[in-house]
């Protein structure tokens, strides 16, 4: 019974020590391809990175150039993102204080069908865009759900927010007063 419980201790260890090493080859080639692809995150303080989008709950065309002169919200979404469905009533709350405040929310959903049932549900009022390419996430290297981004009136990316927590939220909102109240 020794003999054979110190065998199966050691294959044990061994699928261990493989699984380990699978996860370690699997984050390393993971992160060799978003390199590869440019995914690079804009500076904060610089220019915004410009983008026209498809609108999800209409097909007009939705652009950072048509927003100039205004205090922008872009927040990053996807449908299987449980603090998405936390935060998108959120955001239109601070609409609702907050008039002058152009809010975009822009789902990286590849399927516009499951990125409009979810609006839909959770908070159809939001103006929202689809990047189902991911080519305007990456411009603003979205690393996770939800991320939002603070544009002030000159087009500047001023702040940042990866995730939601309630924290994030209340910085995310004095953020918004402090850029309104800018000239």
């Amino acid at each position: 019974m020794d003999s054979r419980g110190s065998l199966v201790k050691k294959i044990d260890t061994g699928a261990t020590w493989v699984g380990v090493i699978l996860c370690a080859l699997l984050l390393l080639f993971a992160g060799a391809g978003w390199a590869s692809k440019g995914f690079k995150r804009p500076s904060v303080g610089k220019a915004a990175p410009e983008f026209t989008l498809t609108g999800l709950n209409s097909r007009d065309t939705i652009a950072l150039a048509d927003l100039s002169g205004k205090v922008v919200l872009i927040d990053f979404w996807a449908s299987w993102c449980l603090p998405c469905r936390q935060l998108m009533p959120r955001i239109a709350e601070l609409k609702a204080r907050h008039p002058e405040l152009e809010i975009v929310a822009i789902s990286v959903d590849v399927s516009r069908q499951k990125a409009l049932t979810f609006l839909r549900a959770v908070e159809p009022s939001l103006r929202a865009a689809h990047d189902p390419e991911h080519s305007v996430s990456n411009a603003y290297g979205v690393e996770r759900m939800p991320s939002s981004f603070l544009i002030d009136r000159s087009g500047n990316l001023r702040f940042r927010h990866d995730g939601y927590s309630e924290q994030d939220f209340e910085a995310i909102e004095r953020q918004i007063r402090l850029l309104l109240d800018e000239p």
